[in-house]
């Protein structure tokens, strides 16, 4: 006499979501515990009413200056950020060995700006922050 017990399809459905739930959810675990090994990347959060323009990423390395000009040491955004717009990127910067990351940018206004975005790298990855009001920049970096 056959004794197995079959699953119903209901039954079958709702361990087949619990499953593709808890797997979703290691999967996002992962992904969180891998962000700081990822390429550097810069968000930039502009609160302010001016547009941002001439947005640019510097890599200063040892002993150089910030009049750095060996090849890949400089990262164009070629895109102006408006007033009440957040932009992610990933500027594409070429290191080695240890070094320290700027970002320099003009508001409409003409006005400068030059902020350390990551102030020590050894491996240019992780996440930086930067807000911009009318009144100040900040920087809120997680670099590795």
């Amino acid at each position: 006499m056959n004794t197995r017990r079959r699953f119903s399809k209901k039954k079958m459905i709702i361990l087949s979501a619990i499953i593709l739930g808890i797997a979703i959810v290691a999967f996002m675990s992962f992904l969180n515990a891998m962000d700081p090994f990822r390429h550097l990347r810069i968000t930039i959060h502009n609160q302010s009413d001016y547009d941002l323009t001439h947005i640019q990423a510097s890599l200063v390395q040892g002993d150089n200056s910030l009049n750095n000009n060996e090849s890949g040491s400089t990262y164009v955004f070629d895109k102006d950020i408006p007033s009440g717009v957040k932009v992610k990127f990933a500027p594409q910067l070429k290191l080695s060995g240890e070094g320290v990351v700027s970002l320099a940018f003009t508001d409409s206004r003409g006005k400068t700006y030059n902020k350390t975005v990551c102030g020590y790298t050894e491996y240019l990855s992780g996440k930086s922050y930067v807000t911009v009001t009318n009144e100040n920049v900040t920087v809120k970096d997680e670099c590795m």
